[in-house]
């Protein structure tokens, strides 16, 4: 345990001391979220502003793109070195992937609940009131899969290149289809059925149901969801991870 945790430590400190990460996590979302919503302002009604809107889904899309931040702790070429001698240290091979995926998800974790205060203090962004709790347990169980997701893709492709080429790929149109950059909603039902294929919009949904309507009916079953995806990608990552084709 103490092994797994040292080595947890070290990819922990290799994202705080990357100065593109702490940028991509701390800052990009709060200026995006500032220029979303003064663009779009007064597009989205009384109740729900533009700054409302895009605080709650351009944060979907940043718990999403935790997969990058895991593939970059796990295959930057200048981190590497360090994990091949993990590699053949008595450290089970587990240790290596969990721990990229731990170290990934708390460094996101830690920034986006900063952001999120940052957007309710400076943006006004309605982030649940009471209900914030229920919200924040929704994007954790998000992080910890994209987390997942992104050293799972590693494991499979070998690559960190690879892996973000399909990855952000994959999550934009995802996001696309959940309407993240904009509500599609407005396209008629066909369009509604194709954006419900993708789990984004079940997130989004939940989210606006937590924090509009009160409504907490979709919170387990997402969450679980969710829990169930990490668990199997936690699987495939055993599955796919060989030491020879790391080396």
């Amino acid at each position: 345990m103490r092994g797994f945790y040292n080595i947890f430590k070290q990819d922990f400190l290799n994202l705080v001391k990357n100065p593109m990460w702490l940028f991509y996590v701390f800052a990009f979302p709060v200026l995006l979220v500032g220029v979303m919503g003064f663009f779009m302002e007064g597009s989205y009604g009384g109740e729900i502003t533009s700054y409302d809107y895009y605080g709650i889904s351009l944060m979907i899309y940043g718990a999403l793109n935790a997969a990058t931040i895991g593939a970059n702790s796990f295959m930057e070429e200048r981190i590497k070195a360090g994990n091949m001698r993990i590699i053949f240290s008595p450290q089970p091979d587990a240790s290596l992937y969990l721990s990229k995926i731990a170290a990934s998800f708390l460094f996101t974790e830690i920034a986006y609940l900063i952001d999120f205060g940052i957007l309710h203090f400076v943006f006004g962004v309605n982030i649940g009131g009471t209900y914030t709790g229920y919200v924040l347990m929704v994007l954790t169980v998000a992080i910890l899969f994209s987390s997942a997701l992104g050293v799972m893709c590693c494991c499979i492709f070998k690559s960190e290149n690879i892996t973000n080429q399909i990855l952000s790929t994959v999550l934009t149109i995802l996001c696309l289809l959940g309407g993240v950059f904009f509500s599609l909603d407005g396209f008629g039902e066909t369009v509604r059925k194709i954006c419900l294929l993708s789990p984004v919009k079940w997130i989004l949904n939940t989210l606006f149901a937590i924090i509009y309507d009160r409504e907490l009916g979709q919170v387990l079953p997402t969450i679980l969801l969710l829990a169930a995806g990490t668990v199997i990608l936690v699987g495939l990552c055993r599955v796919f991870f060989h030491k020879e084709d790391y080396v």
